[in-house]
């Protein structure tokens, strides 16, 4: 049964039933030899040269393509570490839990953020200017925000609506539980009433339910994608390195090819 080899502007068929010489061979590789005698080490050598001409061509070939074909949305903050290792600065609502914790820390990752009061990298801000540093300085990608996670899911949930993208994501480290509770009169008979019933609404995932039925598109952006397909048409900036490896080559190869010109005239 013949089989068809693919080259550069060539199509050769090979039929099983011949003996397959040198230049069939050579077909599968883009690169000619001419028939002659082969010493062994010359047959390791050549068949080495093949293997690895195959090896690097269809990994590049592949790569080339899903680099080319898949974007991946890089999200390099996933802990308060992150935070102090890259060059962001932090942001965190003025008068809360979570600023006094920071700035009252004596160790730890607390007192890293903390310093980076010194290089202008950790700042409060009010509670009304919180939408506001989330839209201008969060989304150019060179601020990071705190604040309560249901607080900063809403805010997400709120943008998705207004852009219908998902331009923020939440680390997925988690740090700084609070309690929240309701406060009665000392001794008073209804504290255990209302505490177990507060329990049997938080048990039963009552409160999660109100509060993503109460801001739409609450969970939309919860769990964002790290890749996304690339559906536009190629440019020369896509491939720029294929170019590059390109003309390396020729201008390698034609100082090569004078090289040998001079030498064989010297000679």
């Amino acid at each position: 049964m013949p089989h068809k080899c693919l080259g550069h502007g060539l199509a050769t068929d090979i039929d099983d039933d011949e003996p397959v010489n040198q230049e069939q061979v050579a077909c599968q590789v883009n690169q000619k030899n001419r028939s002659r005698t082969w010493w062994v080490w010359e047959r390791v050598v050549l068949g080495v040269w093949m293997l690895t001409t195959v090896v690097l061509t269809r990994s590049y070939s592949g790569n080339l393509v899903s680099l080319l074909a898949v974007r991946h949305i890089p999200m390099p903050i996933q802990s308060l570490r992150d935070v102090v290792d890259n060059p962001v600065t932090f942001l965190v609502q003025k008068g809360t839990n979570q600023a006094y914790t920071i700035q009252t820390a004596e160790s730890g990752v607390f007192r890293d953020l903390n310093n980076l009061q010194k290089e202008g990298r950790f700042q409060t801000v009010h509670a009304s200017e919180v939408t506001k540093n989330l839209d201008v300085k969060v989304r150019r990608g060179d601020h990071t925000l705190m604040d309560v996670e249901d607080v900063t899911k809403m805010m997400m949930a709120q943008d998705f609506s207004v852009t219908g993208k998902c331009d923020f994501y939440l680390a997925r480290e988690k740090f700084l539980y609070s309690m929240h509770a309701m406060t009665g009169p000392k001794d008073s008979p209804l504290i255990n009433a209302v505490s177990r019933r507060i329990i049997t609404v938080r048990e039963a995932g009552m409160y999660d339910h109100w509060i993503n039925s109460y801001t739409p598109n609450m969970t939309t952006c919860l769990n964002p994608p790290t890749t996304m397909a690339v559906r536009s048409s190629l440019s020369l900036s896509n491939i720029w390195g294929t170019l590059v490896v390109y003309v390396a080559g020729l201008a390698i190869s034609f100082h090569v090819f004078c090289f040998e010109l001079i030498y064989s005239h010297l000679r």
